[in-house]
């Protein structure tokens, strides 16, 4: 009966100090490969939460041009006048803060179509090309641009 209670006994040792440290290692292994997806998911959100304010500065800033009528008194009157003039073809650029964040923000207007000859306005815009692009000024990669394109037209009189 005795050799039975040692026997059990012995059984149920504890970890030897070398399996607990190899087991410690793996812990220690997974711990940080979670970590290193963390601080990735971090980063992520971060770009995502730019992205998020850069979309929504580029739709006010389409809606700003949009409200704009497209008429004879509008579409030869630079932006910063309240017009449609068409930039230059490397636009105009700024810098715009939002949520505590810099933001480069850049608009390009382009005609499109012009009033044949031989009509009244002749050679004025009928149609622009409107492109709005903003950036994260903390931005490492082109796939944080937001970009957004519309095009506006005026009523002319066609050619009979």
């Amino acid at each position: 009966m005795r050799n039975d209670r040692h026997r059990i006994a012995s059984a149920q040792l504890g970890f030897t100090v070398l399996e607990a440290a190899i087991a410690l290692v793996i812990l220690m292994i997974i711990g940080l490969g979670m970590a290193s997806l963390f601080t990735y998911a971090l980063g992520a959100n971060t770009r995502a939460d730019d992205r998020e304010l850069a979309m929504t500065i580029a739709q006010k800033r389409m809606e700003s041009l949009r409200t704009i009528p497209f008429n004879t008194q509008t579409r030869m009157l630079d932006i910063s006048m309240g017009g449609l003039k068409a930039t230059l073809p490397e636009g105009v650029t700024e810098t715009v803060e939002s949520a505590g964040r810099s933001f480069i923000v850049n608009t390009q207007i382009q005609d499109m179509s012009v009033v044949p000859l031989n009509e009244p306005d002749e050679g004025s815009p009928t149609s622009k090309s409107i492109r709005i692009a903003v950036t994260p000024a903390t931005a490492t990669t082109g796939f944080e641009t937001v970009i957004l394109n519309t095009q506006r037209s005026t009523q002319v009189v066609g050619i009979n």
